[in-house]
């Protein structure tokens, strides 16, 4: 029995609500998930109840007796994952709510109070027998049309199913979630002798779902993880096409990267403007013998081809020049999703975009010509390639760029024999003629939700991208739909 002012943070309780809470955590496994809860004390060790009083019953109790009372951290079950006998007890893949996968945890059935539902549609599901239930119905569409991150593939799906059409049919309807949500509702007042004539495909269905689950909630983690400190607009993640997960071997970052070539942001040349737009033909692009890039509204009036000089870190202008503007970073908003027609990721466009407006820069690793040689001949091989030559109006090129494991959300725009980008060299801090930054600017303009894309076969500004088929032992086919498509990517 705990003495005065004892601290019961150890005790887990199952509160009057019936939340899915965790009374008694294995020792191992609390210990991984109060990893990041330091700051918790934990007197009474491996001490392990079944509450029978609600969470504020409890507390009255400890009042009377003079007891200091605090439950601690309740830990609710989110996700059931996997099942395992061991030394014949049966033991539970837990994901925890508010907590990532990483602090998925093995736990023994005993531990699990107050989720007998959740355990109980795992097992049905998972049975041998392939039983469907009016119970398993329930919760398949509760979860379903309640869930976070809302899953509109599979609600695409089952609305494919109960009504027996294509899913491409359910797509062309446009319902909106709130309307698919209702529709799904409706398969509970079905008799259940119709939805025993599909029940196999309904039960593959709701295993595809909890498959779903794990998928979304990892995007979801990973959108977190690169938004972190990106200081572009929030980048969303979607998927509604499969069951892809991210990428494993892809890190973002928000500027070029290098270690073998030596970067030197040093300005040698820079202005003295007052007001750059107005003295244009005196300002930095003056002394490249080059154009002044940009009009009042900050939009491109280059033909493709022509290189953009910025103003720098020494010139007397301010932020808000109008010759600053890859500089001041990506504002256009965008999201990596998933393509339907094999192309994989892709990048679209959240917000209209204008055109000659800048979208945002192609980063990733700046590599010599000898290095990115050998890395084309790896990425030849998978059929990919995200090497981009920074050979800018010479034949002998030098650098590279490397967007194969890091870079930003240019990784995923795709190629389009009619594309919507077009690519452009800019000089900012970094005046070597050899090393400009890539920026991608609107060739039209581009509406709301329309994917990004940008022509691998550049003529002008081109890398590794265009290389010649002949350098290939198999052409690579084209999946880009466009009216002038030229039905081979290389």
């Amino acid at each position: 029995m705990p003495t005065k002012r004892h601290k019961l943070t150890n005790v887990k309780l199952q509160d009057g609500g019936g939340k899915m809470l965790f009374p008694g955590m294995h020792q191992e496994s609390l210990h991984k998930l109060n990893e990041i809860h330091r700051k918790h004390e934990y007197n009474l060790k491996s001490c392990s109840v079944k509450c029978l009083q609600s969470i504020e019953d409890l507390e009255n109790e400890c009042e009377k007796l003079n007891l200091y009372f605090n439950n601690g951290k309740l830990y609710e079950v989110d996700l059931i994952l996997e099942r395992k006998i061991q030394e014949g007890e049966t033991f539970y893949l837990v994901k925890w709510k508010n907590y990532e996968m990483k602090y998925n945890t093995w736990e023994p059935d005993y531990h699990l109070v107050g989720c007998q539902d959740l355990i109980s549609y795992f097992e049905d599901l998972n049975s041998s027998s392939g039983k469907l239930s009016r119970n398993m119905l329930v919760h398949f569409i509760r979860e379903l049309t309640t869930r976070k991150p809302y899953d509109t593939l599979t609600l695409i799906k089952l609305l494919s199913l109960i009504n027996g059409t294509s899913e491409d049919e359910i797509d062309k309807l446009k319902l909106t979630f709130t309307q698919m949500k209702h529709k799904a509702r409706e398969t509970l007042e079905f008799s259940f002798s119709k939805l025993i004539r599909v029940k196999q495909k309904l039960l593959d269905l709701m295993k595809f779902s909890e498959e779903r689950k794990s998928v979304l909630v990892k995007l979801k983690e990973w959108e977190r993880e690169i938004n972190a400190f990106n200081p572009a607009p929030y980048i969303e993640v979607e998927n509604n096409v499969d069951l892809e997960e991210a990428p494993a071997d892809f890190q973002f970052i928000h500027d070029y990267i290098t270690t073998s070539v030596t970067i030197n942001e040093e300005p040698v040349a820079f202005c003295s403007c007052d007001n750059c737009f107005e003295n244009k033909n005196s300002c930095c692009p003056l002394d490249s013998d080059a154009h002044f890039a940009y009009n009042k509204y900050r939009r491109l009036q280059l033909l493709p081809g022509y290189p953009v000089y910025e103003c720098n870190k020494m010139c007397k202008c301010g932020k808000d020049c109008s010759n600053r503007v890859v500089q001041n970073g990506q504002k256009v908003k965008v999201a990596i999703f998933r393509t339907s027609n094999g192309r994989g990721w892709g990048l679209k466009t959240l917000e209209t975009i204008q055109k000659d407006q800048f979208v945002l820069e192609y980063l990733g690793e700046i590599v010599t010509s000898d290095e990115a040689e050998m890395r084309g001949n790896i990425y030849d091989y998978v059929e990919r390639s995200y090497l981009f030559d920074l050979d800018y109006g010479e034949e002998n090129c030098q650098y590279t760029v490397d967007a194969g494991h890091v870079g930003n959300a240019a990784h995923f725009i795709n190629h389009s024999c009619d594309p919507n980008l077009h690519v452009f060299a800019v000089w900012i801090n970094q005046q070597d003629p050899h090393l400009p930054r890539l920026a991608f600017f609107a060739r039209k303009k581009i509406n709301r939700g329309e994917e990004l894309t940008f022509d691998y076969k550049m003529v002008k500004n081109h890398g590794r991208f265009g290389d010649q088929p002949s350098q290939l032992e198999e052409r690579i086919p084209c999946k880009c739909n466009s009216r002038n498509c030229k039905n081979y990517l290389f």
